[in-house]
């Protein structure tokens, strides 16, 4: 198949004054767009690759790197205003990633805390966003977060809402792959640490968008790994019981947490590809 060049690009967001960097992938022959929402901790590059893959499948593909995150504006770890982001992202994707395509409707695809992220964007029920795809969504942590740690992260959020904490995510439980893993431990861009007010304000998203889950008007593809111990999939499960528009679930037995870097990739990829244009005529 053949190449398609990446553009990069940023834009200022009106409302607030701040940067958003992104990658653009067009290929010569548009099928559909698609917005990757990335997750904490990381930035759009690392979906270089995937994004590559998905234009040669005729997607036009759009990656913002998220505020607080890799060439974004905004304190590393610290992204406390999460509507305000999501907010910036949508006008970014309809003013001018959608006219630069010529297309009126796009997918969203979220990963971990781009999920959640993702979801509370569905729940704006825009007109121009045909359907969801969520890949291990952050709406529990997979693995234990110490009590001190959680009462310290609340109690510094309404006193010094920037205080960073570590992340402390175990790396090999990202993908099986040992190359992405040293991938991501070199990664200049990557950072491990997220602030208590982010704490706090992904905690208030979470219950949100799982209380408002039956809200949800677009279609929903939801992707996990059974092996997945970033993420808790018993949480992503429930949310995804409360959605009432037409969905699909998929589990990858033994999987990890990053499935476009895992053996699954070419399924993913498939399934991606097929949802993201099935409203194309």
């Amino acid at each position: 198949m053949s190449h398609v060049a990446v553009r990069e690009d940023s834009w200022v967001d009106p409302g607030s004054g701040r940067r958003i960097a992104y990658q653009v992938w067009r290929p010569e022959v548009v099928r559909a767009l698609t917005v990757i929402v990335h997750g904490f901790g990381e930035h759009g590059g690392r979906y270089r690759a995937f994004a590559e893959r998905l234009a040669q499948q005729g997607l036009a593909v759009a990656v913002p790197d998220l505020w607080g995150h890799g060439r974004s504006d905004g304190r590393r770890g610290d992204l406390q205003q999460l509507q305000e982001c999501v907010n910036a992202l949508r006008t970014l994707t309809e003013t001018v990633w959608l006219p630069e395509t010529g297309l009126r409707r796009y997918a969203l695809f979220g990963h971990s805390f781009g999920g959640l992220m993702a979801i509370s964007w569905a729940l704006s029920a825009s007109p121009h966003l045909s359907r969801l795809i969520a890949q291990s969504p952050l709406l529990e942590a997979g693995f234990p977060i110490p009590q001190w740690k959680i009462t310290a992260a609340l109690w510094l959020a309404a006193r010094w809402p920037t205080a960073p904490f570590s992340m402390n995510l175990d790396l090999r439980k990202l993908s099986r792959d040992p190359e992405v893993i040293r991938a991501y431990r070199h990664d200049p861009l990557v950072h491990n640490r997220m602030t208590a007010g982010t704490y706090r304000a992904v905690v208030a998203l979470r219950d949100e968008v799982l209380a408002r889950a039956s809200e949800v008007r677009v279609p929903v593809l939801l992707l996990c790994g059974t092996a997945d111990r970033i993420i808790s999939v018993a949480a992503a499960r429930l949310w995804y019981s409360r959605v009432r528009s037409e969905k699909r679930r998929i589990l990858f037995s033994g999987c990890f947490h990053e499935l476009h870097h895992e053996l699954a990739q070419d399924e993913v990829l498939r399934l991606v590809v097929k949802w993201a244009t099935a409203d194309v005529v």
